[in-house]
């Protein structure tokens, strides 16, 4: 059976040629899962060489070979070593396209630190001077509420862990009362949520994390809660400076 795969197309500027795009990987990949969702590549099918789909496609073999990784990662090709690479369908769901990006360029994940430097430590001043007491309330609860189910003792963190944790910075961002705060801070959210499923495998392999996290969020809101901006913003560092020091550690 011969397979449609399609050319990657470069689009041609007056400019130096880039070396490496991760976008090519993921192009790549996303057609090959479109042959198998169409059924022109069948689950359990052989695919081509990799001398025959880098002649396909017109890319290289080390683009080939990331994106193959990304479809092993997903669940649409299952290798077999020197006995070649077979279509397959993913048991447990897909990825997102930032799990993809930072799969192939890992420094992406440095970058969402950065950003959240910027805007997180900047929401819990605003939020020591603008919070009402509801916000503290609803901020406490989220922090009460994984001490009761006794999240800080799970290890690897579990998908709960990840849901409050988003919740309560969900929760900080209104606490800021400042709608284009919140906007500029909910535009970014797609690529931070998209991050979390890396982040958690990462974190699951440090020992104590969970308790270190739920502890800064902790602090955090203690400092909202006695109006301390320095401290919040000093508390809020320290947590990211934590999960950048333990995701470096982890990779």
């Amino acid at each position: 059976m011969t397979i449609p795969i399609q050319p990657i197309r470069k689009k041609t500027k007056v400019m130096s040629p880039i070396a490496k795009a991760p976008s090519i990987p993921v192009q790549v990949a996303e057609q090959v899962i479109g042959l198998i969702k169409k059924g022109k590549i069948r689950q359990g099918e052989k695919l081509p060489s990799e001398e025959e789909m880098t002649r396909r496609l017109g890319i290289s073999r080390i683009t080939l070979r990331e994106a193959k990784k990304l479809l092993v990662a997903r669940g649409y090709i299952e290798s077999r070593g020197k006995g070649g690479a077979f279509a397959a369908l993913p048991a447990h769901g897909e990825r997102t396209s930032i799990e993809d990006l930072l799969s192939i360029d890992q420094a992406k994940i440095w970058e969402l630190l950065d950003v959240r430097r910027i805007l997180d430590s900047e929401a819990a001043v605003m939020a020591c001077r603008a919070a009402t007491g509801r916000d503290r309330k609803a901020l406490r609860a989220l922090h009460d509420r994984a001490l009761t189910r006794r999240l800080a003792e799970q290890s690897p963190l579990s998908r709960e862990n990840a849901e409050l944790y988003a919740r309560f910075f969900d929760a900080l961002m209104e606490a800021t009362h400042n709608s284009i705060f919140a906007y500029l801070r909910k535009s970014v959210n797609r690529i931070l949520l998209g991050a979390f499923p890396y982040g958690l495998m990462k974190l699951s392999t440090v020992s104590g994390s969970s308790k270190t996290i739920l502890d800064q969020m902790g602090a955090i809101v203690g400092a909202i809660e006695e109006r301390d901006p320095p401290g919040a913003r000093k508390a809020m560092l320290a947590h990211i400076g934590y999960l950048e020091k333990s995701l470096r550690k982890a990779s």
